[in-house]
């Protein structure tokens, strides 16, 4: 169909149509901009913690460029060459914590109105610092047990540990124990446990990196935080 054939059909739509015919046009076609130019189909976040305060706060929205159209650059690397991320050495990296998937809109939706906790398989994304890259048996720390596997050790600008030493292990994982309202599942290694911490243990796989953040756009993100905090708001006030 020619462009003037598709334009004439499209004036002859009802009003709500043309409207709905629109905004997916534009959707899609952002969408598949970014995927071109930033390897991502939706290449947005918002800042949901203080983690990473005053660099990055809360409701900022974070533009991502994908993993695969990077070479992350660690705090050790960008230092050397004094190159700067959101005023610190070393690249602001998203990474699924645990290699989990991604929360979807369906379970952020039930545990917001049904009070469900969180799938133990699925968690939300981090935003935090690549400090260094470490190989399978070097310390993660100083003094700090062998990692089990490569992987990046990360932080948050604000917090006072890395997030590979932040938390603690409970025990092992059984069905039991699973589906606790704070409780998820923790891979050391070949081993899962029941535990606290975003990567308590555990280096950064560079498969599990989503990408690094480039710009920031402050506070816009509240717009889409803002129900969420609300309704729990309201919640607690009736409970």
């Amino acid at each position: 169909m020619k462009i003037k054939e598709w334009l004439d059909v499209y004036s002859q739509l009802p009003g709500f149509v043309r409207d709905v015919v629109f905004v997916v046009l534009v959707v899609g076609g952002i969408s598949v901009f970014s995927q071109i130019t930033l390897g991502l189909w939706t290449p947005m976040v918002a800042v949901e913690s203080g983690s990473m305060v005053p660099n990055l706060n809360i409701g900022d929205i974070v533009v991502v460029q994908g993993a695969s159209r990077i070479d992350i650059k660690t705090w050790e690397d960008a230092e050397a060459n004094g190159e700067l991320a959101f005023n610190l050495p070393g690249d602001v990296i998203l990474y699924r914590p645990y290699g989990k998937e991604r929360l979807g809109l369906a379970d952020q939706l039930a545990h917001i109105f049904l009070r469900r906790p969180y799938p133990p398989d699925k968690a939300t994304p981090i935003i935090h610092r690549a400090l260094r890259h470490v190989q399978e048996g070097d310390p993660m720390w100083e003094g700090g047990p062998p990692a089990p596997f490569p992987g990046y050790i990360t932080k948050g600008d604000h917090n006072d540990m890395i997030d590979q030493k932040a938390g603690m292990i409970v025990g092992p994982a059984n069905e039991t124990m699973m589906w606790g309202p704070s409780s998820f599942l923790i891979k050391v290694g070949d081993q899962t446990y029941l535990g606290e911490g975003i990567s308590y243990l555990t280096p950064v796989k560079e498969e599990w990196v989503i990408g690094a953040a480039r710009f920031k756009i402050p506070y816009v993100g509240y717009v889409r935080l803002l129900p969420g905090m609300i309704i729990n708001q309201a919640r607690d006030l009736l409970s």
